[in-house]
């Protein structure tokens, strides 16, 4: 990735106790306001893939494919079990978050990473197409803003690419959690 802002957020500050301490306050989360049975097994591996895989971008830039690949293997896994969405609702999840991603990766002219479009497939596979646009939505607005924070702050410039997994990740934990429940709010809007 050209031009990374290697100082930004957690980047230099970021260890295996940072990963181990946010892994487990997500698990401590999960425990409290997720599901029950299969579906919370199936969460505590999710939570583990979605905190590697954002501390990995946030400490090299990329998204590794062997990581999208055990997620997608494991949401499978997890799909066979009925543990998860449908599966009609998980293939469009993953085409729906494909087709989104790639087409900004074209518009913005590979400004977005390729490992950020198949990372969001497999995120759709997890959470469906209701809960990958929540996922979608809280990663696009805690990115900006922390972008915009950075900017303010002095630690990154307009120029430099901040990694994107992270804020995904962070979409990702919402969208398995209380994706449901905000999709349904916001369909009782209108």
């Amino acid at each position: 990735m050209k031009d990374f802002a290697e100082n930004w957020m957690l980047t230099t500050e970021c260890s295996w106790r940072w990963l181990c301490g946010v892994t487990v306050l997500a698990w401590a989360g999960l425990l409290t306001f997720g599901p029950a049975g299969w579906r919370l097994v199936g969460g505590l591996a999710f939570v583990l893939g979605l905190t590697v895989m954002g501390w990995l971008d946030s400490r090299t830039g990329f998204l590794p494919d062997r990581g999208n690949l055990v997620l997608a293997l494991l949401a499978l896994l997890f799909l066979a079990l009925g543990a998860t969405v449908p599966f009609a609702d998980a293939v469009l999840g993953c085409l729906l978050g494909g087709f989104l991603l790639l087409s900004i990766r074209w518009l913005s002219h590979g400004g977005l990473g390729l490992g950020d479009v198949k990372y969001v497939m497999v995120l759709g596979l997890w959470l469906g197409w209701q809960s990958l646009l929540v996922a979608l939505l809280t990663a696009f607005a805690v990115g900006a803003f922390a972008a915009c924070c950075l900017i303010a702050a002095g630690r990154a410039s307009r120029r430099q690419c901040l990694p994107f997994g992270p804020f995904l990740s962070l979409g990702g934990y919402v969208g398995y959690v209380k994706g449901v429940e905000l999709w349904q709010a916001y369909q009782s809007c209108f």
